[in-house]
């Protein structure tokens, strides 16, 4: 291990940092950014950017109707609403994800039930049924780091008990299972758009199949003149039309400009990341410290969103935290373990089931016995997609130091 950085060693590679930035500002998009700015700041219908960025966003997704928002998170609350979820009810989520996948139920005193995690960090069928409980009226699950779900067995299971199904796939823009997109196959989709490999700044769209969920999402977000102007007026909710429901979450105009410039370089996109994911994956092929964490191509595709790896200790002198600080030394600076993603069953917010009682914290009374999680949690930690023409030396740089450190430190 002498030669490594950290033990007085030369570093691999000597990038000033921010090592990754999302999107790619280039000449275009900041005129895209420009042209909006003097086009319209505020747009409070769907007849301009917003409705343009919906219509390319339900091209690229393949989804009948789209729906912007102002956040992923409110996409998200906005499925609950929509599917009439109440206290009393229980959706039965990943316990291994971000918040926000969860906790807009919880929001609502919603009931959620965790769910184990496969070597993936996704939940399965067999995870979701044994969280089944008499109050569950639908499952969210979420697409974790890329990876698609198997969702033709957590569809089936869904339809068995007559539950609805939500996806969230704010890490899957690209991704697919079984030949088919992810978010086409439950009742609605949310995705993230804030730096994900499709990014609006901030935002988020839910895709739905029912033009009656698409008329209660613009209830929620985009009152007054788009819900006049969009929901038919023999609708039963269209006397809430110029009220909503209460709330305002719709996407920014800069914001959906920036979204269609995405859309329009999307093939690009993906290209260019789906190569360089291709590039630690080869790379990094029979290495016995680090496995990269994608599903076998005959079930689905990535969605490109981070490069994630499974570290064995059993294989290594250090342990995984060591690994990281190793790999950072030698210059790779955006190494890390997920500290925004973890188990969430034991977060206080999911012990409340009122919405207004007090915010006075309370322990887990039945948090859920979950190895997967633990076991993906424990041996997880990823690197960026980069995305654009000039990455190359970071791609190679990152790898060359992935591969200097597990020759360190291999046993």
């Amino acid at each position: 291990m002498s030669n490594l950085a950290a033990h007085g060693g030369t570093k691999t590679l000597d990038i000033p940092r921010p090592h990754y930035r999302w999107p790619d500002v280039d000449t275009s998009l900041e005129q895209a950014i420009i042209m909006q700015a003097h086009r319209s700041l505020s747009d409070r219908d769907a007849s301009g950017i917003i409705g343009e960025y919906e219509a390319a966003f339900a091209a690229f997704a393949g989804a009948e109707h789209v729906v912007s928002f102002a956040s992923g998170t409110a996409a998200i609350h906005a499925m609950a609403r929509i599917a009439g979820l109440k206290p009393g009810d229980a959706i039965i989520a990943p316990a291994y994800t971000f918040l926000a996948t969860a906790s807009p139920f919880a929001f609502d005193g919603i009931e959620v039930i965790f769910a184990d995690a496969d070597e993936y960090g996704n939940v399965t069928a067999d995870s979701i049924e044994a969280a089944m409980a008499p109050n569950v009226r639908a499952v969210i699950v979420t697409h974790m780091w890329g990876n698609p779900c198997n969702m033709t067995d957590i569809a089936a299971t869904c339809r068995n008990h007559g539950l609805l199904l939500f996806e969230d796939c704010s890490h899957a823009h690209f991704a697919s299972w079984n030949g088919q997109r992810v978010g086409t196959f439950g009742d609605m989709a949310a995705f993230s758009t804030n730096q994900k490999a499709i990014t609006t700044g901030e935002g988020g769209i839910l895709t739905t199949r029912l033009s009656a969920h698409r008329d209660l999402a613009i209830l929620y977000a985009h009152y007054n003149k788009r819900a006049q102007t969009e929901i038919p007026r023999d609708s039963p909710i269209y006397p809430f039309a110029f009220t909503g429901m209460g709330l305002k979450h719709r996407i920014t105009t800069l914001g959906a400009a920036i979204g269609v410039h995405q859309l329009q370089h999307a093939a690009g996109i993906e290209k260019r990341r789906r190569a360089n994911l291709a590039t630690f994956v080869d790379g990094l092929g029979g290495n016995p410290v680090l496995t990269p964490v994608v599903v076998p191509a005959q079930q689905g595709t990535h969605g490109l969103y981070v490069i994630g790896l499974r570290y064995h200790p059993q294989a290594a002198t250090v342990t995984r935290d060591q690994f990281i600080d190793l790999v950072v030394a030698e210059g790779a600076t955006e190494i890390d373990a997920p500290g925004s993603t973890r188990n969430l069953a034991h977060e206080p917010l999911f012990q409340r089931h009122d919405p207004y009682e007090p915010w006075t914290p309370r322990p887990a009374i039945h948090a859920p016995d979950l190895p997967g999680v633990k076991a993906f949690e424990d041996t997880f930690l990823k690197i960026p997609i980069w995305g654009y023409s000039a990455d190359t030396d970071l791609v190679d740089g990152y790898l060359a130091a992935l591969l200097k450190v597990t020759e360190a430190v291999a046993r």
